[in-house]
């Protein structure tokens, strides 16, 4: 992984009041700034402000002036650019501007790293900079799912994965300082994050399970401990329990579990002293979780009912990403009962919609 910050101002620790507002400007050969951006904002919203240059696109491209102009826009604030390539001509033309006091130029740039810095507080250090490095680095893999029947290293570093939901007390101060400060801090709370006298830390209905919104700014904006799969179908297919732990973050234990065997587990007195999410694909399946725990900190709709092989024509289109059959829809209005705060939301940055006041208004 080939990723480097060409120029950080040395020992300098930068404050809020020094600039008005942290940019970022993304500079690739061709329209790789533009996709990288796309996807981005995807997976953990709009939170920075972001400007592209898809470089060389065109045989009429002035990528100098098009430079020029953004840096004499933004002299007064702090600046990020990234670029694709270490000896490439973009990275080359943006030399000069490392030079400058609010610049900081990082090239070899990947989408782990694009979003820690979206993500990061304005006024975000060397020190983390170069941590954020480090972790994009370990998402350069190899994909190696094996395959056959799980190890007896594999069964039991499960089962102590399992002991440690149900074990740990509390969430480190070090863990819960960085899971706070990562968090993204924009986002509109009618619910809140952070209830500590739940059972559950929160309880968020996705039929991609861990994903990137997830992986990438749920964790952080919950500071979890531990996240808890509950679903049948994955827990008993070994190739998707294997793709959805390469998704978890790292220092976040994981476990994927049916339906009844999480509701055990949950319902052990120790694990509400763990900051735990927990992810069920179907609005029925939490219903039942929620039926049989109780309370839930934070209870999230993010996204249902678009894989499930049913035709859309058959379904309640609430969202986008929220579409409900029959049975769902049921499950959903008994859902809103027990927990009337209940809140549509794909990413901490979105806006809350209560889904009682999506569901009055179709009434």
């Amino acid at each position: 992984m080939n990723i480097k910050v060409r120029y950080i101002t040395k020992g300098k620790e930068y404050r809020r009041s020094e600039y008005q507002m942290k940019q970022i400007l993304i500079a690739t050969h061709g329209k790789m700034a533009s996709g990288i951006r796309y996807t981005a904002e995807l997976i953990v919203g709009k939170m920075a402000e972001i400007t592209t240059i898809d470089a060389y696109v065109t045989p009429e491209d002035n990528v100098e002036k098009k430079f020029e102009e953004y840096f004499a826009q933004h002299e007064n604030d702090r600046i990020f650019v990234f670029t694709d390539l270490m000896g490439g001509s973009v990275n080359q033309k943006l030399l000069g501007y490392s030079q400058k006091e609010n610049v900081i130029l990082i090239t070899g740039t990947n989408l782990p790293f694009l979003m820690q810095v979206m993500m990061a507080d304005d006024d975000v250090t060397e020190e983390e900079i170069q941590e954020f490095i480090d972790d994009a680095r370990e998402e350069l893999q190899m994909v190696d799912l094996g395959g056959g029947k799980k190890s007896t290293s594999e069964k039991n570093a499960e089962e102590d994965t399992a002991q440690g939901i149900e074990n740990t007390a509390q969430i480190s101060e070090g863990a819960a300082s960085y899971a706070k400060k990562s968090a993204p801090k924009k986002a509109l709370a009618p619910q809140s994050y952070d209830n500590s006298t739940a059972k559950i830390t929160a309880l968020r209905v996705d039929d991609r399970l861990i994903h990137g919104q997830v992986a990438m700014t749920w964790t952080k904006q919950l500071a979890v401990q531990g996240i808890v799969v509950a679903n049948d179908e994955a827990a008993n297919d070994n190739t998707q329990k294997m793709a959805l732990k390469m998704a978890v973050p790292g220092g976040i234990k994981s476990l994927i579990k049916p339906v009844d065997e999480a509701i055990r587990i949950l319902n052990n007195p120790k694990a509400s002293r763990m900051r735990i999410l927990v992810l069920t694909r179907t609005v029925k399946d939490a219903l039942k979780i929620r039926q049989s725990v109780g309370e839930i900190g934070f209870l999230n709709v993010g996204n249902t009912g678009r894989f499930d092989g049913i035709d859309v024509s058959e379904k309640l289109v609430l969202t986008p990403t929220i579409m409900l059959t029959k049975a769902e829809q049921q499950a959903l209005k008994e859902l809103v009962a027990l927990d009337p705060k209940a809140c549509m939301q794909q990413v901490p940055n979105d806006e809350q919609k209560l889904v009682k006041d999506v569901l009055d208004k179709l009434d």
